[in-house]
């Protein structure tokens, strides 16, 4: 269960989960359009210092294996043919707060989810551009951001580096975005170019973008096999790294919150769902603790790369205390479980979310 909790002393819309490095996630009671304003849009960076690169003298550059080497400017972005998606991002360790047993890593509730209007143009065209060759297997992108990580008592300077396979970046709603609902890049946020990857977990869209490294082998980097990975219960000769990639399929309730006080009669519960694996087809809510079921009204705009905005009308049946859930499926088939197995680094917790709320009895005036 959760609550949503305001930064002290601020009138950001945003919890702070940390200070260094600068993590941010929306509360819930914020999440109340399809589209996220940028104010409300959760921050997730991975080093103390956030870049400030100058557009001017910015540069992308694409190599390894490709026939043509580039060199572009921001102005050279701008040149190109754009394109645009509504696309939702998860943080990759969103609702790691209610992983049990508590899991490693930063304490996020379930507000490090977003959804916005992103604009760039297809990576696709400039690997076509660049002439990728046949050798190529995956793609490694590298933000200027910069820090220390350490793990078993070593610690290196590194850069925040991440690959995809090199279908994943052919994709054509794969983006380089420069625009996020219609304004430039914050600094926050990745200015002047970042990665944007529908339907994966966000540590993909790589932030603060400067170079893009076509490679003919599997990336090694430390955010790609030490991080982002599963590590489940078990000894560790057996344990299978399983990558984090797609998002599972997951539904939130943004109203009412956890610990509400709501009046007797009727009740709109709202909230949305989402998946990487399939467009959402139902949304199911219980308003007794999982014992039944009823649908829910799917409603707005339907994307795939897009959560859906669902809607409950509960007529409450009397006063007391009710734990109140919801549980999505996705066009697969595959619908959220109870609980999720646990992992180290409680990564992709898309386990149904529940919140309790009262409903008080409704006591006379005395005349």
């Amino acid at each position: 269960m959760s609550s949503d909790v305001q930064l002290h002393g601020e009138s950001s819309p945003l919890i702070q989960v940390s200070e260094d490095p600068l993590c941010r996630e929306s509360t819930l009671l914020s999440l109340d359009t399809w589209v996220t304003p940028t104010e409300r849009y959760f921050i997730r960076n991975h080093f103390s210092e956030v870049p400030h690169l100058d557009r001017a003298t910015w540069r992308l550059v694409i190599d390894g294996e490709v026939r043509r080497p580039l060199h572009l400017s921001f102005a050279d972005m701008l040149a190109m043919p754009s394109t645009e998606v509504v696309m939702t991002m998860e943080c990759a360790g969103n609702s790691r707060s209610y992983v049990t047993p508590p899991a490693e890593g930063l304490a996020f509730r379930h507000g490090a989810v977003s959804t916005a209007r992103w604009k760039g143009l297809s990576l696709n065209v400039l690997l076509e551009q660049a002439g990728v060759k046949d050798t190529a297997v995956e793609v490694v992108f590298e933000g200027s951001d910069e820090g220390r990580e350490e793990e078993d008592g070593v610690a290196s300077d590194l850069h925040y580096r991440r690959s995809l396979p090199l279908e994943k970046a052919r994709h054509p709603e794969t983006l380089l975005g420069y625009e996020m609902n219609g304004q430039g890049l914050t600094s926050d946020h990745g200015f002047p170019l970042r990665l944007v990857v529908p339907r994966w977990y966000g540590m993909a869209s790589v932030k603060w973008l400067t170079r893009i490294n076509v490679l003919d082998h599997p990336f090694e980097g430390f955010f790609q096999k030490r991080r982002y990975v599963m590590i489940n219960q078990g000894p560790e000769h057996a344990l299978e790294r399983e990558p984090v990639t797609a998002l599972k399929v997951k539904s939130l309730i943004t109203s009412p919150r956890h610990g509400e006080v709501i009046q007797p009669g009727a009740c709109t519960m709202r909230g949305f769902a989402w998946s990487g694996g399939g467009e959402i087809t139902r949304v199911e809510v219980s308003t007794d603790g999982g014992l039944s079921w009823q649908d829910a009204a799917l409603r707005g705009e339907s994307d795939p790369n897009a959560w859906r905005q669902w809607e409950f009308l509960w007529q409450t049946p009397f006063p007391g205390h009710f734990i109140c859930m919801v549980r999505a499926t996705d066009s697969t088939g595959t619908t959220q479980p109870h609980t999720i197995t646990w992992n180290f680094r409680g990564y992709a917790n898309n386990s149904i979310h529940t919140i309790a709320i009262e409903v008080p009895t409704l006591m006379a005036i005395p005349s």
